[in-house]
């Protein structure tokens, strides 16, 4: 049974592109479903992005750099476009938006994909939660390794906790989240 909402062709939406390239950086845009290819497990859509949601900074550094499909079952290639040749966003927007736009076209998971950009938020939120938990598990025992020593090692698991809870503890207890249970979660 499908856990998330099934849309059609001529929607707007807003949706996290990931790519395989770069798995763990989502970009949030708006786009406009151009066209549906339906599967029982993850249907996909073809999307012309309106709106990118993230600075033209983070787009610079990623998403000329990352791999899409334009069509359905066709191989990824990077934006045929160069970073330096856009100032802003609305530039880069405008480019897309213009001649030859169908190449500017990107294929996405139905799962990565909202109606509401608060529900956008909230899943850029909680998937952005899980790689960054990911990532502070892996220094977490890369920087307890007893061998090593230097500016990014601890003496054990009870040190890197202990300071991890206090430079992040209260971040996580305004999110709702008790740094000791958090801790537990990354054994």
């Amino acid at each position: 049974m499908k856990r998330h909402r099934i849309f059609n062709k001529g929607e707007t939406i807003y949706c996290l592109l990931s790519s395989q390239s770069h798995p763990d950086i989502l970009l949030p845009v708006k786009g406009f479903i151009v066209d549906t290819k339906w599967d029982r497990v993850n249907p996909k859509y073809k999307i012309k992005i309106l709106k990118f949601h993230d600075s033209i900074q983070m787009l610079k550094k990623y998403y000329f750099e990352m791999r899409f499909s334009c069509e359905f079952d066709v191989k990824s290639l990077p934006i045929m476009l160069k970073a330096d040749d856009y100032s802003s966003v609305p530039n880069l927007e405008q480019r897309i938006h213009g001649d030859g736009e169908a190449r500017y076209y990107v294929i996405v998971d139905s799962i990565m994909c909202v109606k509401t950009l608060q529900q956008a938020r909230e899943l850029f939120s909680r998937i952005q939660f899980y790689i960054i938990s990911k990532k502070y598990k892996e220094i977490r025992e890369a920087s307890a390794r007893k061998f090593g020593k230097g500016a990014f090692t601890v003496d054990g698991l009870a040190e890197w906790d202990a300071r991890f809870i206090a430079a992040w503890g209260d971040k996580l207890s305004e999110g709702g989240i008790k740094p000791e249970k958090y801790i537990v979660s990354l054994n």
